[in-house]
């Protein structure tokens, strides 16, 4: 799989986690980071395939077009290691998050990682805290944030406080309407903003200046489409 070109959405970053015991903490951490970056976590889920063969499909599908993935393997869990080995395999650029609390190393029997990734670079966190910290971290390092903060710099350059303020807002709206979706039509994008009080003008406007700084681009033609760019 080395050496050949992967398609990705630049924004996207699968997380990989036991499902039981550490998914409660990334849900509760990823709506913070989705309202303050412009990066979309996507975590798969029993919901997404009745069959435990489709949901490996899915996680596999799901890995391959992300930009990033985070895999916490606190409590050893043995699907978290296969995923990991999948991203390495695709060259995904990853990161193994861990818990060092002593309550969940006692609940893993003293071997709070598994031997498959044992010597792996790892982030380790004690507290809620100390995770979210570290994930804030890890979307304020990722390309994707720098080019949009870039991007978004040049657009609102002039502008008041307040009006950076709403710019930014309506840009992350932006960026959150093409959450999970390889491409949208652009009337469909407009709509969607203007549904949630912006002008016409002022969405289009927005729209425009995202795709000069090359953070979201728009196909010519009568059918138009956005994407994460």
């Amino acid at each position: 799989m080395a050496g050949t070109k992967r398609e990705f959405t630049p924004n996207q970053i699968f997380v990989g986690l036991p499902w039981k015991t550490v998914r409660p903490k990334y849900e509760k951490i990823i709506p913070t980071l989705e309202k303050r970056y412009p990066l979309y976590f996507t975590i798969v889920g029993r919901n997404d395939a009745q069959h435990a063969e489709d949901l490996f499909e899915i996680i596999k599908q799901r890995i391959a077009s992300s930009s990033y993935a985070v895999f916490d393997a606190t409590g050893g869990n043995a699907n978290v290691s296969l995923e990991y080995g999948y991203a390495e395999g695709l060259e995904v650029p990853r990161a193994i998050f861990v818990s060092a609390h002593k309550a969940s190393q006692r609940a893993s029997a003293g071997a709070p990682i598994i031997s498959d990734l044992h010597g792996k670079r790892r982030v380790q966190y004690k507290t809620e805290g100390s995770l979210s910290a570290e994930l804030h971290r890890l979307c304020r390092e990722h390309d994707f944030t720098k080019r949009f903060e870039k991007a978004l710099a040049a657009a609102l350059k002039g502008k008041s406080k307040g009006a950076k303020k709403s710019g930014r807002a309506l840009a992350l709206k932006v960026v959150r309407a093409l959450d999970g979706k390889a491409r949208m039509r652009r009337a469909e994008l407009l709509q969607h903003l203007q549904a949630q009080g912006y002008k016409g003008r002022e969405a289009e406007s927005m729209l425009k200046k995202l795709h000069s700084g090359g953070v979201v681009k728009c196909t010519v033609g009568k059918f138009s489409q956005a994407y994460v760019a």
